[in-house]
């Protein structure tokens, strides 16, 4: 980072500093801005108060950062605990303590609310008109969609501005390893109710159910527990299987052969038939098969995806290491149960001399079908299944001095509207500095019904934390880390990583961890996301300023949004040569000194482009926008100089890579929901990538300058490359549709 970049992230994270942003990636259907003509009536009501000899204007000497709701004036929150501590029933009235009088409600959230009523959704639709979302087909866009992308814009607005003046980030959590047993379940209640004194000596805390009653007894808790863990459903059995030939390299004895065999398969049961110097083993496995059969189906020149190549080295390199020098490939993978039994009676249908792994010959293979269910009978017991996620933890969080009652009201309230009909159990842990509220909540209701956490649902609750906190008296608002270009948080492994490196030398962590995890711990901006998104950053600021100044609100609020609107925008003329940048101040440059691509006119309205994607909320949307920033890099590719091209192409590869990611998300999620929602958990990025896209080859090799000639060649390939690829993207999908073998292992 340059010393210029380093003076503009030092000045916005001084307005900045001791916020936690969040990540978001996009948001489902929401609620109407009913919350919006509330505050807004609170603003009107601050309005007259100022009207009548009171505090000035909004924001006026009273916007600047307060200690995260630890200065609000003292109130029974729904649900809190009361003197005692020993009830938190949420069927109590709710307290309007917040919004009754114009004093007792914080700055941050009345500033929060009056950005919010200010907000104008039919100027932001013009804008967003202009800036290519008016395309093809735009007129017939329903009002509901219209309604959702304002809803959002309002909120996200909102929440910049109630940030700017003193409010705390929203940080909810789905922690990792959830419970799937009942003695699962029982080890985490038990850590959410236990907590050490000064003494280290572990005492119970107060647990409170989904009825305001404490869990102040073993016994209690026991009886819970029983009717939490009613819903839980037994393991997935495992029955993932492969088919592998290995081409022997010399002559092997059948000792040697099973031995190696066996070293290879390791315990997983597995029969075999030898063929000259071939051998054919069918074989249980933990890997994921149906991934690997679409792979196998596909062709695997067609592939991006590497597991099939790492298992067969895997396979190869173990019977090399005792004593066999065999090549393995996987020919076959089935994943269900009527399917795993129907491959391993047409395996033994079709070899003589089938073995067990023990090298003992397979009885009865004259009859294969009788056969192939006695071995598959003696295999089951060695099927360990997958657990199921039968149970969540959820973790709350609020800065140190927050009321910590008003944050468990808040949590009760979120689960309550968005988990209806789950048991749940909540506690305050207060041996930490921050406040955190510990959840267990079941995974499925009493009715049925799965509670799933994909990552628009995360943002939902998490935005619902911060409404319900804002009613409880916290300022709180629901942000995303790109508002404030923060780092990447770290996980529970990457801390746990970094923590044993720090007191064992002899543990090793990779450079990145480190990086990630200090980077977080330091508050440091990420100046990846201020080079290629400072623009994008900017003009959100800017449009916060805007609706800020709109709706009345000035002062301290106000001057903290211009500060750190004004510094991104500083950074984005840098980049784009509209301001005086020193050498090599940024991006803008490239190595030698010499303007690259990134300071052309055009990369401002391609970031915009860019930016817009996180709107998309269906496949479909998703193609129109990924067209609009396709044809924004053919325009701009046209009048970029030949000695750029080779840098731009390499750029163009990484936004379409990130964009048919981002796809590979949205066809995922809409085939759950036209299946009624039947997966448990997301599939990772990699997976959805390589089912749901066609394969695209990888030009980063640096280019020669072209003629003009050459470049009218190169564009036409290219753009008829595109279509193709839309076509082979269109045509996946349908087959996708069709197919009953695409569903997910579970």
């Amino acid at each position: 980072m340059s010393r210029r970049l380093a003076g503009y992230a030092a000045e916005i994270e001084r307005y900045l500093r001791g916020a936690a942003g969040v990540k978001r990636e996009d948001l489902d259907d929401d609620k109407s801005l009913a919350g919006a003509r509330r505050e807004a009536g609170e603003f009107q009501a601050m309005k007259s108060y100022e009207r009548t000899g009171g505090a000035g204007r909004l924001g006026q000497g009273q916007a600047g950062p307060t200690a995260g709701g630890g200065r609000n004036a003292p109130r029974s929150s729904p649900g809190g605990l009361g003197a005692a501590g020993s009830s938190m029933s949420s069927r109590g009235p709710k307290s309007t303590a917040a919004a009754s009088s114009p004093r007792a409600a914080s700055a941050p959230i009345m500033v929060y609310g009056a950005t919010l009523a200010g907000f104008r959704p039919e100027e932001e639709e013009e804008d967003w008109k202009r800036r290519g979302g008016g395309g093809r087909g735009a007129g017939r866009a329903s009002a509901t969609g219209r309604a959702v992308r304002a809803g959002y814009q309002a909120r996200a607005v909102a929440a910049r501005a109630g940030y700017a003046a003193g409010a705390q980030p929203a940080v909810f959590k789905v922690m990792p390893n959830p419970p799937s047993t009942k003695e699962a379940a029982a080890r985490l209640l038990n850590y959410i109710g236990k907590r050490e004194d000064e003494k280290g000596e572990k005492h119970d805390i107060e647990i409170f159910d989904e009825d305001g009653q404490v869990l102040a007894t073993g016994g209690a808790r026991k009886a819970f527990l029983e009717t939490f863990c009613e819903t839980f459903e037994p393991p997935l059995e495992n029955t993932n299987f492969l088919e592998v030939r290995f081409e022997l390299a010399g002559e092997v004895t059948d000792a040697a052969l099973s031995e190696a065999l066996n070293k290879a398969f390791g315990a997983k049961p597995f029969i075999y038939a030898q063929g000259g110097q071939a051998v054919e083993v069918y074989a249980h496995t933990d890997e994921r098969a149906g991934p690997l059969a679409r792979v196998l189906a596909g062709g695997r020149e067609n592939s991006r995806s590497r597991a099939l190549d790492k298992i067969e080295a895997r396979l190869s390199e173990a019977m090399g290491a005792a004593g066999v020098v065999a090549k393995a490939e996987v020919t076959a993978a089935v994943s269900r149960e009527p399917k795993s039994k129907y491959f391993l009676q047409k395996f033994i249908r079709s070899h003589s001399q089938v073995r067990h792994a023990n090298g003992e010959p397979v009885p009865g293979v004259k009859n294969s079908t009788k056969a192939a269910a006695s071995v598959y009978e003696q295999w089951r017991p060695q099927f360990s299944g997958r657990e199921r996620r039968n149970a969540y933890h959820l973790l709350f969080s609020a800065r140190a001095g927050t009321d910590a009652n008003a944050v468990m009201a808040a949590a009760r309230a979120v689960i309550e509207e968005r988990a209806p009909g789950y048991m749940f159990v909540l506690a305050h842990h207060k041996d930490t500095k921050h406040v955190h509220i510990h959840a267990m909540v079941q995974a499925r209701s009493a009715d049925g019904e799965r509670l799933k956490f994909y990552k628009p649902d995360l943002v939902a609750w998490r935005e619902t934390f911060a409404e319900k906190a804002r009613e409880n008296g916290i300022a709180m608002v629901a942000t995303r880390r790109m508002d404030h270009a923060m780092t990447r948080p770290f996980t529970k492994e990457h801390a746990g990583a970094y923590s044993r490196a720090q007191s064992d030398p002899h543990y090793q962590v990779s450079a990145r961890t480190i990086l990630r995890v200090e980077a977080k711990r330091q508050r440091r901006l990420d100046g990846q996301s201020l080079v290629v998104n400072g623009d994008a950053i900017a003009a959100a600021w800017q449009k916060t300023v805007t609706t800020m100044r709109t709706a009345g609100v000035v002062g301290q609020a106000l001057a903290a949004a211009e500060s750190i609107g004004n510094n991104f925008l500083q950074f984005r003329r840098d980049r784009t040569g509209e301001g005086q940048p020193g050498p090599g101040a940024d991006r803008g440059t490239d190595q030698s000194g010499q303007e690259s691509f990134l300071s052309h006119p055009g990369m401002r309205e391609l970031n915009a482009l860019i930016g817009d994607l996180n709107m998309a909320q269906t496949p479909l949307e998703m193609r129109r926008q990924m067209a609009r920033v396709n044809q924004a890099l053919d325009n701009m590719r046209e009048t970029l100089p030949p000695a750029h091209q080779g840098q731009f192409e390499q750029y163009r590869e990484e936004v379409n890579d990130k964009m048919h990611d981002r796809l590979a998300r949205l066809q995922f999620e809409r085939q759950q929901q036209r299946r009624g929602g039947g997966g448990e958990e997301p599939i990772p990025e990699r997976e959805a990538r390589g089912r749901d896209l066609p394969t695209r080859d990888d030009p980063r090799q640096p280019e020669e300058p072209r003629t003009g000639t050459e470049q009218e060649k190169m564009r036409a390939k290219q753009k008829d490359a595109n279509k193709q690829k839309g076509r082979q993207s269109e045509e996946q999908d349908r087959k996708t549709q069709r197919s009953n073998d695409n569903d997910y292992e579970r």
